[in-house]
């Protein structure tokens, strides 16, 4: 097969037009320029050279259609997002880029006498800028915390994935009508034709409004139940610091009779105790944020249940942190189930977890350690998403944290100390 030049104008057309849709999906669903830029070049490049060896025996747009679907397990992969999230990205590319298939055939049909890489040049543009201003003006149908679902009550969580299921419903219904246009398109006279595809558009862009509406009410349902959560978890807290100023009285008289009777070792023991008791409490109250506080008792308290000994280090109060309270308490609430899950199931003959909370160079250091049950290589993947090394487990508490973590520009790694492993997330300080 002979290629000119016009083949390679060709190609690198598709390319252009179809990394511009590719672009347009996955930026409405949040995901940023410098993670999927290269991707979804790469991806355009690859679609639009086999569309260029394949374009005989096959239809464009069902190609096309194709090709858009078969990315989706791959991109799901490379972007570690997931599925439905994926699938909505594509759809949303897929709508654009068939809108462009049928703008350039009506641009040819009327403008028959201008230059065709004049037309697609002008194509190209638009759905280029329309591209980057979606990723400039940071526009997206999603919120920024929409990873918090994956944290909600289960029932919450399925509300909100079934909402994802109406949206690619609702996406496929417009996708099966641009088919149709597209199909149909000759039938219609120019004039027509033009309103076809502005009636499109609008409903498209009218739909990509009501996606939006619709998660962002979503979620904040989700916020509100979560709130709910923290705030018992916070009076629970406050139960307690009361419940032991209340007791604190009754301690003082127990601890001057026992004086007065000259029972100093009865009186040491129990000035012990109470110490202990009073201390367990005051090593979460130096956080900055007392919801914080709260999340690390309720812990402290269902490992207790378990018999599991929980030892809580603060040497920093998070004052100075750039992430939300809900995004903290996702971040220690995760690594420490993983742990408490982890040491339940091999619990050994001293279950025991440490939480470390400290400030390292300019970076807030939340750290995590466990005894170490399997081989290091177990845990190769275990930020990604859907990975456990425990089974009945969705493999996602893990990954969420990564998430939150890379949002801030942190980082989030592993560390083996003989029998100890460390989950050390870092997040850099902001004043």
């Amino acid at each position: 097969m002979n290629i000119d030049f016009w083949d390679v104008v060709g190609i690198w057309k598709w390319v252009f037009l179809i990394f511009a849709s590719l672009l347009f999906g996955f930026s409405l669903i949040g995901q940023k320029a410098r993670k999927i830029m290269k991707p979804l070049s790469i991806a355009a490049l690859i679609i639009s050279i086999l569309w260029f060896f394949c374009r005989m025996f096959f239809i464009q747009h069902y190609f096309f259609m194709c090709m858009f679907i078969i990315v989706i397990p791959i991109l799901k992969r490379v972007f570690n997002i997931s599925y439905l999230f994926t699938i909505i990205a594509a759809m949303l590319a897929l709508i654009l880029f068939m809108i462009q298939l049928v703008l350039s055939q009506i641009l040819f049909n009327y403008y028959l006498k201008v230059d065709s890489v004049y037309l697609n040049l002008i194509v190209i543009t638009i759905c280029v800028s329309l591209a980057f201003i979606i990723q400039w003006k940071k526009i997206s149908i999603f919120p920024d915390n929409v990873q918090m679902y994956l944290i909600a009550k289960e029932n919450q969580k399925v509300k909100f994935e079934y909402n994802l299921l109406l949206m690619i419903f609702v996406l496929s219904v417009i996708l099966i009508w641009i088919t149709y246009i597209i199909k149909s398109l000759s039938i219609y006279p120019v004039k027509d034709q033009v309103y076809l595809v502005s009636f499109t558009t609008v409903v498209f862009i009218l739909v990509v409004y009501f996606i939006r509406v619709l998660s962002f009410y979503a979620m904040e349902r989700i916020e509100v139940l979560i709130d709910k959560q923290y705030q018992t978890e916070l009076l629970n807290l406050m139960q307690i610091i009361r419940s032991q100023r209340h007791d604190f009285n009754f301690h003082l008289q127990a601890i001057s009779g026992m004086l007065e009777n000259k029972s100093y070792l009865e009186c040491n023991n129990y000035v012990k105790a109470m110490v202990k008791d009073a201390s367990i409490t005051n090593d979460v109250l130096p956080l900055y944020h007392p919801a914080v506080s709260a999340l690390l008792n309720t812990f402290r308290e269902i490992a207790a249940h378990k018999g599991i000994q929980l030892e809580i280090l603060i040497y920093y109060n998070l004052e100075h942190i750039p992430c939300t309270v809900y995004e903290i308490n996702k971040v220690i609430g995760n690594l420490v189930q993983n742990a408490i899950d982890e040491v339940e199931q091999n619990p050994g003959n001293t279950p025991w977890i440490q939480v470390m909370i400290l400030k390292r160079s300019s970076n807030n250091v939340i750290k995590v350690s466990n005894r170490l049950n399997k081989a290091p290589s177990a845990y190769k993947n275990i930020f990604n998403f859907g990975y456990s090394t425990k089974t009945s487990h969705e493999g996602i508490g893990l990954n969420t944290v990564q998430k939150i973590v890379s949002k801030y520009d942190g980082t989030i790694y592993l560390e083996f100390e003989e029998n100890i492993i460390h989950f050390i997330a870092q997040i850099p300080i902001k004043y």
